[in-house]
């Protein structure tokens, strides 16, 4: 009886160790960045040339970026302003930033661009819309 609770406490400790081992793989111990960091990192990768959206995949979050495209270091003036930027990669592509896990290539999470050329509303909130303004 000793050795079966024994065994079972052995399965235990082994499926759970397995199990934090794969949390930590899949980048959740990457930070969802919030809307100000969000925006943060789209402005501070506005110069950044876009790499086309590759036809027939589309990344999203927790799967590998595809084979085409190629991930890129995040520039220290996006890093200063937000350091939990610091240890990602980033695909920018016309509409959006991919933010990846350099480890496993992983898309961790998925900015939208709100630089980018597209028509549509504006959510980030941060434009400055001119027309507004009085005439001088």
């Amino acid at each position: 009886m000793n050795q079966l609770i024994r065994g079972g406490a052995i399965v235990v400790a082994i499926l759970g160790t397995n199990g934090f081992a794969a949390a930590q793989r899949t980048g959740s111990a990457q930070p969802e960045l919030t809307a100000n960091q969000q925006q943060t990192v789209s402005q501070g990768l506005a110069t950044s040339p876009s790499q086309p959206t590759p036809s027939g995949e589309q990344a999203q979050v927790g799967t590998h970026v595809p084979d085409s495209m190629s991930p890129q270091a995040m520039p220290n003036n996006v890093t200063d302003q937000v350091p939990e930027t610091k240890n990602l990669l980033f695909v920018k592509l016309p509409d959006r930033i991919l933010l990846i896990d350099p480890d496993n290539k992983l898309v961790t999470q998925i900015v939208m661009d709100d630089n980018s050329s597209t028509t549509g509303s504006n959510t980030g909130g941060s434009s400055t819309n001119t027309s507004d303004r009085p005439s001088r």
